[in-house]
């Protein structure tokens, strides 16, 4: 009984492990709230950009990228934040227009996601 019951308890070890080797991968990074929001009208011509995802992001191989009106993209430098699930940046000098908000950030899980926010800076 002893051997079968060390064999019982290996099998149920190496089962457990299976088992939780087969969980799906974490989710990648999604966006789930953003400064400025799709299709807003903010009012320039500074604007504090904040994007927040449903996991933590490796902000040093993250971007964002500023697409103005007459289609010229600007790479953003980014702020520090305390979030870890966070980006952020300034904008100055905006013109009224429509812009656009590329992002691309690396989630923890190791997977890059991309978006876009479209925006305008009206009166």
């Amino acid at each position: 009984m002893r051997g079968r019951d060390i064999v019982l308890a290996i099998g149920g070890a190496a089962t457990a492990i299976w088992i939780e080797g087969a969980q799906p991968a974490k989710a990648h990074a999604v966006l789930s709230e953003s400064t400025p929001r799709e299709a807003q009208i903010v009012s320039g011509p500074d604007l504090e950009v904040g994007l927040r995802f449903n996991c933590r992001i490796d902000a040093r191989r993250s971007r964002l990228l500023l697409i103005s009106p007459d289609m010229h993209g600007t790479v953003l430098p980014l702020l520090e934040s305390e979030a870890a699930d966070q980006l952020r940046a300034v904008l100055t000098a905006l013109r009224h227009g429509a812009y656009r908000l590329h992002w691309q950030v690396l989630s923890v899980d190791g997977h890059i996601t991309r978006g876009d926010i479209s925006f305008r800076v009206g009166r």
